[in-house]
Formats: C-alpha cells, structure tokens, sequence
C-alpha cells in the first residue's frame, strides 16, 4: 500500500510533537527494526479513527468494461497467418535464426534457428526487437546491442557489447478470435454453451473482483484517512533501513523481470527521477514505517492482536519468510479492516 501523509492538524498538536513528547527507551534508533522493538504510541500521536467517514464507489461492471474486457480476451488468445509482401511490425511473430557474438566469438545462448519471437513481447534484451522491426523476409541483419549493466542470468555478459546477426524466415500476423457460440464451446467452461452464457459468466467473475476490490478501497481509504490526522516523531532509523532494504531487493528483482534498471522501475512505479531511486524508496521505506507504527498503535487500543495460531495459518508452511515482518503486515491489514468495518461510507456524489 501507498499512503499519502498531507496532515492538517492542529497547531498544538504539531507543537507537541516537534517539542519531542514521543522518546524510546531501551535499543538505539538503528537496533529497533520491528515494531515490537519499540512502544507505537511514542512515535504517533492518533487521529481520529472512531467516527471516519469515507467516500468509496460501489462496486459495479459497466456494460462498456464488460465489451472492451470480452475484446481483451479475444485478442490475448488469437489466431495468426502468414504474410508477405511487407515488414515486420510491432505485434508480429516472427521466425528468425540468430547468431550472437561477442568480440567476433559466439556465446553461449546466443545462437538459435527457427525461433519464434512475438515483436514487443519483451523476450530479448533491449534494442534487439527493435533492431528486428522493418526486416523484410530472407533478410539478414547485424544488430549492435549492449547487454544491460545488471545482467543476472550471465554475469559474464553484464554490460557487454555484442552482435546479433539475425535472418528473419517468415511474419505472422495476430488475428482477433470471433466470438461465437463455437467459439464459447471451446473453452469448455462449465455451463458455457452461448456467447450469452458467456457474458453472464464473465459479469459475475468481474462482478466477484470488484467487490474485493472495494472491500481493499475502503481499507485503504480508512487507514489513509488516520494516518493524514495523525501526527508522527520520525520513525526509528532500524525500521526504516530494513524497510528500504526489502524495497530496494525487489524493485531489483522486478526490474530484472522487466528488462529495465532498477532507476526506471522505481520511477515508473512510484515516480521521482530515476537517478535519485535510492532517495524514493528511503521515503516510501518512511511512510511504510508509519503505516506500521499506526497499526500498532490502534491495535494496543483496540486489543486487536495476530496469534501465531494466525501466522502459522497465513503462512502455510513456507520456509524462509522474515516472520516478525509478516506479523507487521497482517496486523496492518487486521487493523484496516477493524477500521473499514467501523467506518461510516458512502458513494462519491456524481459530478
């Protein structure tokens, strides 16, 4: 979750924290790592959260979403035919031999023939699709590229400078499937015979998501709506390390899983420039730490509690999990839903 802290408190109250109320005893700031390191109500000041009141929009599915989702779908599952007499386009499968090389000698997974290759699927690394685009049948292309800086499958080639040198052998086009009652027999869905089977299967299933997605919007609003009228001291500097740390191992990892750098992934997703990515996830890090602190704190009020019985259930057996870190996030979730439940929500009014 992402939460916005732009409080409007009153003065006094913003008074007392700057005056330093809040003060941990025990461990340093960098030994308290999890919020049973340290007392939640020495680092928040809590808003009110008994008598919220959200805007939430009902959860509903448009006839509109529902055609332009049945589109999606038959796009995502088309059928292709040759071409000829033209280039490759973005969107193309292409057949193609290829033969990497690095300072004049192949390397090892570089090389393969008859390979199918979907244009802008993201498969190779950047450039060499686009390098493959404009390629006309019986063709053959040097394509000059650099392996990424952060190459995790070999090493070896990180940063690398190479040569693909491509022929592409045939282009096939995508062609939308049409939705028929034949088509719907096809997929051999459970009491899916007609199209109108299949709308009224496909509503409901949309239907299901949206009202778990209100139920996830109005947490969100709620513990978003507490933590903007709360007044927080700094979070512990421990926490915020390991917080960052755990932002920072994935953001790399998805980056790696996008063919981007960690930068650009960390700007895409949660904004900012992506040479100061550090900086961004060292905020994020923050105002995660506070969401936990806050939490914490409602639920030392509330009694509200996550029994082992609870985290062994949620964990199902996985190993290598950091459990006091999943402690935190099923408190925080325990803790959203008591404050949903308990708030008042209505519809935003139509504009």
């Amino acid at each position: 979750m992402r939460f916005s802290l732009k409080k409007k408190v009153p003065a006094v109250i913003a008074a007392v924290a700057i005056t330093g109320l809040f003060a941990a005893c025990g461990k340093s700031e960098e030994e308290m790592k999890y919020i049973t390191d340290f007392k939640a109500k020495d680092y928040v000041i809590l808003g009110n959260y008994e008598e919220l009141e959200l805007e939430v929009a009902e959860p509903e599915v448009t006839d509109e979403y529902l055609d332009g989702y049945i589109e999606y779908l038959l796009m995502s599952n088309p059928s292709y035919k040759e071409v000829s007499g033209r280039s490759v386009q973005s969107g193309d499968v292409v057949n193609i031999d290829f033969e990497g090389k690095r300072d004049g000698v192949a390397f090892d997974g570089g090389t393969a023939e008859g390979y199918d290759l979907t244009i802008g699927s993201g498969q190779f690394i950047p450039g060499f699709e686009d390098g493959v685009i404009g390629m006309e049948i019986g063709q053959s292309r040097d394509i000059d590229l650099n392996f990424p800086d952060n190459y995790s499958p070999n090493p070896d080639l990180a940063g690398a400078p190479v040569v693909f040198t491509v022929k592409l052998n045939s282009i096939k086009e995508p062609l939308p499937a049409e939705l028929t009652d034949e088509y719907v027999k096809g997929l051999n869905l459970a009491d899916c015979e007609t199209v109108e089977d299949y709308r009224n299967y496909l509503y409901e299933g949309l239907l299901d998501q949206a009202k778990d997605a209100y139920e996830d919007e109005k947490i969100d609003a709620a513990l978003t709506a507490v933590l903007e009228s709360s007044v927080f001291e700094e979070p512990p500097a421990g926490m915020v390390e390991r917080l960052k740390d755990m932002l920072m191992s994935n953001a790399q990892a998805y980056a790696e899983y996008s063919n981007l750098e960690i930068g650009d992934y960390v700007a895409r997703v949660y904004g900012g420039d992506a040479g100061e990515y550090e900086e961004t996830l060292t905020e994020q890090a923050g105002e995660m730490a506070k969401s936990y602190i806050l939490a914490c704190a409602v639920a030392d009020k509330e009694k509200i509690t996550v029994t082992d019985e609870e985290l062994a259930e949620s964990l199902d057996g996985r190993s290598g999990v950091d459990e006091e870190a999943y402690r935190e996030f099923l408190l925080l979730e325990k803790v959203g839903k008591f404050l949903a439940g308990r708030a008042s929500v209505k519809s935003p009014e139509a504009e």
